[in-house]
Parts: structure tokens; sequence; C-alpha cells
């Protein structure tokens, strides 16, 4: 499965760019401010370090946003929230997580097997407009939210880097969107 974005030069109301849309959609499918409840458990000055839509052939999937407190720094808590913009079975989104991990990190056959298990306790099904977000704690985990409540965490410094490498690694299957992400959009 070929993943793909095209960036278009889009400043949003935060700098945010966006991928593959016009800036007033762009502006109506921004995620919003982060949660309540993750607010709660997580009081720090977030910001949107960046913004974009991941694609699959001509399926928008989701869009994600990168949160930090401040100038992102992976050695700091950020956030990846995504907003989806179609129905996904929870287990496709595991597998296709599982399948992401094993391209960019190769773990053992272990590790793999207890995240797999661990994000399917935690990962529901999403539709339209449905939000997941998760919040890296480097050097701890990660801790998973939907718009309306805490979901769990993976307590596993090594899940929370190769979960991370998804969107961030160099080696990332979509570079324009974590080129958009991180605020470093180019128009292609």
């Amino acid at each position: 499965m070929q993943l793909r974005g095209h960036v278009e030069q889009v400043p949003g109301p935060t700098g945010a760019t966006a991928i593959g849309v016009g800036a007033g959609e762009f502006r109506r499918n921004l995620s919003g401010p982060l949660p309540a409840v993750l607010m709660a458990d997580f009081a720090l000055d977030w910001k949107v370090c960046g913004s974009g839509v991941l694609t699959w052939s001509v399926f928008r999937l989701y869009r994600a946003t990168l949160h930090a407190p401040g100038v992102f720094d992976a050695d700091r808590p950020f956030a990846i929230d995504l907003s989806y913009l179609r129905r996904i079975p929870a287990d496709q989104i595991v597998e296709r997580t599982i399948d992401e991990i094993r391209r960019l990190r190769t773990p053992d056959h272990e590790a793999l097997t207890r995240w797999q298990g661990a994000l399917s306790a935690l990962i529901p099904d999403v539709s339209l407009g449905s939000r997941l977000i998760g919040v890296f704690e480097p050097g701890r985990g990660v801790s998973f939210y939907s718009d309306a409540q805490r979901l769990g965490e993976v307590c596993d410094p090594k899940f929370a880097e190769a979960f991370a490498a998804i969107w961030l690694d160099p080696q990332a299957r979509s570079p324009a969107l974590r080129a958009a992400l991180l605020g470093e959009a180019h128009a292609q």
C-alpha cells in the first residue's frame, strides 16, 4: 500500500501547513484544541507545530497534527493528534501500525506481539470526525486519548520511539506529511 501526501503551502491560523487541501477546508478541518481530559493530565502550554493529511491513493485517511509545548523536541513530551476522515476498523489501524513499526524499527517478535496486544486493547474503531491522540513521554511511553476520554497507555520507551517513527522518522511512509508536521513543508 503506497501512502502519500501532496503539499500545498497553506498557512493556518497557527502557522501550520496543510497537505492537499485548500485554505478554507484547512481552517474548517483543524482538529481544534486538545481535549480537556488530556489537558488535565498534561497541563503544558501546547502549541501546533504542523498539520497535514495522510492519503492513500485518492482517499484521505486522517489529518495529523503535531502538538508540543513550544518548539518540537523529541526529548520532551509531544502529541500526535489524528482526526479521521473516514471509517476505519480498529483491527486495521492496529495492523497498519504494527506493519509500519516493523518496517521502520524491526523490533523482536516478542515486543511486536506485546505492542500489538496493547494497541488492540486500546484502539477503538474510528469514523469521520473521530480523534485519536498519542501523548509521547520520552523515556516512559505513550498515553492514548479520544476526544472524550483517556483510553490507556503503553509504558515502554522503545514502543514510544517506534510508534513516533511512523510519522517523524526520515524514512516515514509519507515524507510530505512528516515535513508538514515538523513545519518544514515545501511545495512539491
